[in-house]
């Protein structure tokens, strides 16, 4: 659909900003408060399937209800005609793909790690699943403050409508969990592996499974083993080890113990080599020593003189 054909009452579109598989996001003006928003837009080639235009819908909807600092806002989600919209706060600081791209600092990588777990940590408990943890979804409020959106396949756990076919199906096979790439139930626990992914990816650069195809990217989450850190990392190895874990019992259990682990581990350091495990004596230990050597000369001279 070109810019210049879309007509939503209230909305003024300058150009477009981004384009999925489901929608397209235009940068637009809301008319009534003289301000940027990000206008998403509902693919015209899936507007008239009803299951789409219900994840849709449901996806303004879980957005509304989930109020964080760390998760986009929703302003109005509607139709017009056959275009249904989210109108949402408009981010312009770019995304984790932006950052991980120009390369980020491990100080970093466990700052943003954090707030992204944070926003899911409150999303999870508000029974909410996201589903499709990756780069491109992270958006930038400003050069600190990383920012979650695009819920358009999240899962609200109390929900009993059955969209998860195609909800698995649209996830991101780089990101998946080995239980949703098997198309089985998810909790947070696979938004968990998703993020110990995306961990991996800002620290290194790289994703650590990348198959020739998405079917052999996704069986490579199934079933390799987790990835090794660069030794100059080594610290972080514990959190990927468990975030990454094929069996979701073994992972984090909430976001929460998440942040307080990777807190922990980002001041930890690994431990000494052998060739500087010998501690050096301390500056007292030598005033100390000073102090022995004193007195024994004192004994062996007062010795001297009785014999």
């Amino acid at each position: 659909m070109e810019t210049a054909t879309l007509q939503i009452p209230g909305y003024r579109i300058e150009k477009t900003l981004g384009k999925g598989a489901m929608s397209t996001v235009y940068l637009a003006v809301q008319e009534s408060l003289d301000r940027r928003i990000a206008l998403k837009i509902l693919s015209p080639q899936l507007a008239n399937d009803p299951t789409f235009n219900k994840r849709f819908i449901k996806e303004g909807r879980i957005i509304a209800k989930l109020n964080h600092p760390s998760i986009v806002t929703i302003f109005a989600t509607g139709n017009q005609e056959d275009c249904f919209y989210i109108a949402m706060a408009y981010l312009e600081a770019g995304t984790l793909k932006d950052r991980i791209k120009a390369g980020l600092t491990p100080e970093q990588a466990v700052k943003f790690l954090c707030q992204i777990a944070a926003a899911l940590g409150y999303a999870h408990r508000q029974n909410c699943v996201h589903r499709d943890i990756k780069p491109a979804n992270i958006l930038f409020r400003d050069e600190e403050t990383a920012v979650l959106s695009d819920f358009g396949i999240a899962k609200n756990l109390e929900d009993t409508t059955q969209l998860t076919a195609a909800g698995w199906r649209l996830g991101t096979p780089n990101y998946m969990s080995p239980e949703q790439a098997l198309g089985k139930d998810v909790d947070s626990r696979s938004d968990l592996y998703s993020l110990g992914i995306l961990f991996y990816e800002m620290l290194t650069g790289t994703r650590p499974y990348q198959g020739a195809d998405a079917f052999e990217t996704a069986l490579l989450h199934v079933k390799a083993p987790p990835p090794t850190l660069p030794p100059a990392l080594r610290r972080f190895q514990p959190i990927t080890d468990r975030l990454l874990a094929k069996d979701p019992q073994a992972r984090f259990a909430t976001a929460e113990d998440l942040i307080q682990a990777v807190q922990q581990a980002a001041v930890d350091r690994l431990p000494p080599s052998a060739s500087t495990s010998v501690a050096r004596p301390t500056p007292w230990r030598w005033v100390l020593l000073g102090l022995l050597a004193v007195l024994l000369a004192g004994v062996v001279g007062w010795l001297a003189y009785r014999l």
